[in-house]
């Protein structure tokens, strides 16, 4: 519809009033301060920018402006420069930290309108005139929030005292700064005229002691509300102070040595919505632990790795409590009556305890976004009470005792599921082929659970996943075509062990870019080795029937534990072992190598074990294994290996406690130094259970797991040893043509 004229005339005459009204300062910017500009110009001559991090910041005519300059900020009103925002950043695609470096220059002196400082993750150099002698900080009396976190502190030791007392400090952050110990001490006697606004602290990651915190941080108790003392070295029970402070709503005293239980006072603390002390040793039965925190406020509670006992207590009177972390303690006992009734949790972690019975009703927790209890005695079925939990991202049901099917039904309402781990149970895993799933999932873990004999279709639709657990689960089948297409290039883990399925592996080359582990052992794969990632860092494929060559591993240089044992790979060993300097673990025994044990061998100068038993390998022991001073297992026996036992056996070779070099043809004498040097030198771990580095979260506890049957002659019957390994320090010279005395009984 068409407005009369005079409507029209109105409408106009109305905005322009309107725009006539409106500040100039938001149409025409205050440009910055002459004397600021200058000072930023000075601080960049004193600095390295190797990224062109302040590429912006120029004296030309085009950039004139320095509040436009990336990290600066000014006042409207004044055009002083008011805040610094130059903290080094992550760019994640190439793994990198990208900073500045160089000398922090005293031109900062000249920024004293300065209200906000953030210097975080860069390298200045820790001897700039400015980080050893920081009087500066008292020039720059507005400053609310400074940030030198990540930065060599170890010189500055004025820092804390000199912070403290900037009349408008808020916010304090110097993070993993390698504070001195001494901080403290050089201004406990002149504790005075300190800020009377600060709020928040984090000076975590510093290994201080509590008689270099303590002291100063309880003259604070009225203004702080979020302190964070995580990973420093404070020993001992948890004083009654920290109950004084009544405005505080984050506590964090992660990773310390903290002993006993929470103090009576911490039921003062009404305004607290977090509380972090897991990683310490509080040993607290966990009802009156329990009894001595603030009910009404508390959201976050985190107990996690600590050594708490007794069964879970009432909870029914924390109301607010929605993040709840108690794994990894020594709880025991079932559920309480009314564990139902705190259903505003979205997190719940009761990990690795003893927490027996059944699980309760779960439906009322409709908020439950991560829900994890493996590793405890818990019983019963488990498929109807995940129904209900359409907002769970992640469960963690691994290692109880849940019985039962899972089908299609029971997960179809979890959307937003992405890590479910449900291994080491009686479960049954039932879903269709042709099901089309509702949610992407990252993380698989169904070790142990009975998945049938076809290989599990409904994988088809899971297109995101980085960890692969489907080891043990009773496949007998060839892996479709589709399933390793579907691969995405960033998988980090891969286990199809323990079934019985066959066919060829492709190159699976394509998948690197996140250090994968790849576990395809005791299967019935066959052909030849394909291509696998350039930075894998642990492939087991022992216990299949794979042939030919081992040669195209020479290019995999990040690996650290390969196991290629009984197998029917044949062939010379290659050469090329000096490219694979970080291998902790080589087992190549029960295949069909022939030749001669390579000299590249010496170059693992890391690796603890080697066997390459059950071959038909040739000629001498190889002078440079003499270099592998980390060994603690060397088994060449069974093969047709021949010369005399050298004597750098027993002389270099320190750490070495299992020697097997039997069913050989060595001649000559016994070497005096085997006898003398191979002394107690400690135990080795069962089953020599190896770690793999570069895992997934920690929560899944994947293991790249080695098992070396040492096979051993004693006293004319050969005999295995494996879960006893740890008890044996040995030397099996048998069955060879060795001449002359034996220079001592070693058992």
């Amino acid at each position: 519809m068409n407005l009369p004229l005079y409507l029209l005339f109105i409408l106009i005459c109305s905005n322009i009033y309107l725009v006539s009204c409106i500040p100039r300062r938001n149409y025409a910017q205050t440009r910055c301060s002459e004397r600021d500009r200058m000072a930023l110009l000075q601080f960049k001559k004193g600095v390295v920018d190797d990224y062109a991090l302040l590429k912006s910041w120029r004296n030309t005519n085009t950039s004139q402006d320095c509040c436009l300059w990336r990290g600066v900020g000014c006042s409207n009103d004044t055009g002083q420069v008011i805040r610094l925002d130059l903290p080094a950043v992550w760019l994640e695609e190439v793994d990198q930290l990208l900073g500045l470096s160089g000398e922090i220059g005293s031109s900062l002196l000249s920024l004293n309108s300065l209200t906000y400082l953030d210097l975080s993750g860069n390298s200045f150099t820790p001897t700039s005139i400015v980080l050893k002698n920081t009087d500066w900080l008292s020039h720059l009396s507005s400053l609310k929030y400074l940030n030198l976190s990540y930065i060599d502190l170890s010189d500055s030791l004025g820092l804390l005292n000199n912070a403290i007392r900037l009349p408008s400090l808020v916010d304090l952050r110097l993070v993993n700064c390698l504070l001195p110990n001494n901080t403290a001490k050089s201004f406990f006697p002149s504790m005075t005229n300190l800020s009377n606004s600060f709020a928040v602290l984090d000076i975590n990651s510093n290994y201080l002691p509590a008689s270099e915190i303590y002291p100063w941080l309880f003259k604070f108790s009225s203004s702080l509300t979020d302190i964070n003392l995580s990973d420093n070295e404070l020993l001992g029970i948890i004083p009654e102070e920290f109950g004084t402070f009544k405005n505080l709503q984050t506590l964090d005293l992660t990773n310390n040595g903290l002993e006993g239980g929470i103090p009576v006072s911490f039921g003062n603390l009404g305004n607290i919505r977090e509380l972090f002390l897991s990683g310490n040793n509080l040993n607290q039965d966990l009802p009156s632990f329990f009894s001595n925190l603030p009910q009404m406020s508390l959201q976050v509670l985190d107990l996690y790795g600590n050594q708490l006992s007794g069964s879970l207590p009432d909870f029914t009177t924390f109301t607010a409590l929605k993040e709840l972390y108690l794994g990894q303690n020594q709880l025991n006992g079932s559920f309480p009556r009314d564990f139902e009734k705190i259903s505003n949790l979205s997190i719940l972690d009761l990990a690795d305890n003893r927490i027996n019975g059944f699980l309760p009703n779960l439906s009322v927790f409709t908020s439950l976004r991560e829900l994890y209890f493996e590793r405890n005695l818990l019983n019963g079925t488990l498929a109807e009470k995940l129904e209900p939990l359409s907002k769970l991202e992640s469960l963690g049901a691994s290692s109880n005792f849940f019985q039962g099917t899972i089908s299609e039904t029971h997960v179809a309402n979890l959307s937003r599921l992405r890590y479910i781990d449900l291994s080491n149970n009686s479960l049954a895993i039932e879903i269709g082929s042709d099901w089309s799933a509702t949610f992407q999932l990252e993380t698989i873990s169904l070790s142990s659970c009975k998945l049938g004999s076809s290989f599990p279709g409904w994988l088809r639709t899971q297109t995101n996943f980085s960890v692969l657990d489907i080891s043990n689960t009773g496949i007998n089948d060839s892996v479709p075509s589709w399933f390793w297409e579907s691969l995405i290039p960033g998988i980090r883990y891969l286990n199809l062990s323990s079934n019985q399925i066959q066919g060829l592996i492709p190159d699976l080359d394509f998948i690197s870019g996140n250090q994968p582990i790849i576990d395809m052992s005791s299967n019935n794969f066959s052909g030849n080795l394909p291509l696998f990632p350039l930075d894998i860092v642990t492939l087991k494929l022992n216990d299949n029937m794979l042939s030919g060559s081992i040669s195209s591993l020479c290019n995999l240089t990040t690996l650290s534990l390969l196991d290629l044992s009984n197998n029917k790979l044949s062939g010379e060993l290659p050469e090329c072992w000096n490219t694979l300097n970080n291998l902790a673990i080589l087992n190549l025994e029960d295949n069909g190598f022939i030749g001669v044990v390579p000299e590249s061998m010496g170059a693992l100068e890391f690796v603890s074990m080697i066997s390459i038993r059950g071959n038909s390998l040739t000629g001498e022991l190889p002078p440079s294994l003499r270099n592998c001073t980390s060994l603690l297992l060397l088994d060449l026996g069974e093969n047709q290996l021949s010369g005399k036992i050298p004597e750098w056996l027993g002389e270099s070779l320190s750490l070495l406690l299992v020697l097997s070099l039997q069913s050989n043809q060595f001649h000559g004498a016994i070497p005096t130094s085997l006898w003398m040097t191979m002394r107690d030198r400690g135990t080795l771990r069962s089953s020599f259970e190896y770690n793999a580095v570069g895992l997934v979260r920690t929560r899944l506890a994947v293991r790249a797991r080695v098992v070396f049957k040492v096979l051993l002659q004693w006293k004319g019957r050969q005999s295995e040893y494996q879960n006893t390994l740890r008890l044996v320090v040995s030397v099996d010279l048998s069955s060879n043509r060795l001449t002359g005395e034996i220079p001592g009984s070693r058992m």
